[in-house]
């Protein structure tokens, strides 16, 4: 019969009358992050927020059309577009659709490969076009909204990240290295990708 070594060791020193010890747990490394899984179709890959925006560009428009120039509603996988919004199953606003896409759910990303979850800094780390400097500015109660300027040259805003945690108190704007340090630990809760916005 084998014995744990530790719980032989608390058993004799407790009958010797020494004193008793417990064990020490044995490091356990922690779970990995749960794959997140893609809206409206459970099979695929993540869904990139620019075949998004061009597959469903009918849906696009739908701010600037009268009610009976609408598309009806159409499905998508298991979800249903319909006046912009792709709506899941169960009614959960997946995301928005304008003059680019707002996301609101893991499992599509934008064209850094970006999903919700990831911090600020993996936004930096891979965004390697040309750009601005970084600018944070509020969006609601306890977040901000960070992203990078248009480059002079730009004529198309770039991708914008909204994280959790509010900007210092008295400030409405972060800007350049100070803005980098605020978004680079915190947590991406939305994205609004870029497609034609000026």
């Amino acid at each position: 019969m084998q014995h744990n070594g530790a719980l032989v060791l608390v058993a004799w020193l407790a009958a010797c009358g020494g004193a008793a010890v417990a064990p020490v747990a044995e490091a356990v490394p922690p779970a990995p992050a749960p794959a997140s899984v893609t809206p409206c179709f459970p099979d695929r890959p993540p869904l990139d927020a620019g075949d998004l925006l061009r597959q469903l560009e009918q849906h696009a428009w739908w701010w600037a059309q009268d009610e009976a120039e609408l598309p009806p509603p159409e499905a998508f996988g298991t979800c249903t577009v319909h006046r912009g919004q792709i709506h899941s199953a169960d009614g959960v606003v997946v995301a928005e659709l304008g003059c680019g896409v707002q996301i609101f759910v893991p499992g599509i990303h934008d064209e850094v490969g970006i999903e919700l979850g990831a911090r600020g800094a993996d936004v930096m780390a891979r965004w390697t076009a040309p750009h601005g400097p970084m600018l944070c500015t509020g969006d609601g109660p306890d977040q901000a909204r960070c992203g990078y300027e248009r480059p002079e040259d730009g004529d198309t805003d770039l991708t914008r990240y909204v994280v959790a945690g509010a900007l210092p108190p008295d400030v409405d704007a972060l800007t350049g290295a100070d803005a980098e340090v605020f978004f680079a630990p915190r947590r991406v809760v939305q994205i609004h990708y870029s497609g034609w916005c000026h």
